[in-house]
């Protein structure tokens, strides 16, 4: 018989994605806002990370790695959003009523 508690103890530990919050009735435009501004974050954590790591003071280096994966993901995400939303709208206007 296998043993989960391990398992558990370690899908416990791994990092979750913040949504934003929901308030009923939010719109595409405030989605995509929040969305805008968490990958804005993301950026700002990377560059104040990269900076601290050029003066030479004490930051781990995997910090600031995980800090550039994250905003380049957040980034890349956004951008194909904006891509498929630019799409769709391109898509609607072809429409012949």
């Amino acid at each position: 018989m296998m043993n989960i508690s391990s398992i558990q103890a370690f899908t416990n530990s791994l990092p979750t994605i913040n949504k934003p919050q929901s308030t009923g009735n939010s719109s595409f435009g405030s989605l995509l806002n929040q969305y805008i501004q968490d990958a804005n974050g993301a950026v700002k954590d990377f560059e104040s990370k990269s900076v601290l790591l050029a003066k030479g003071e004490a930051i781990n280096l995997h910090d600031v790695t995980i800090a550039a994966q994250k905003a380049s993901i957040a980034v890349s995400l956004t951008t194909q959003v904006r891509d498929k939303a630019v799409e769709a709208y391109q898509e609607m206007m072809r429409m012949q009523i």
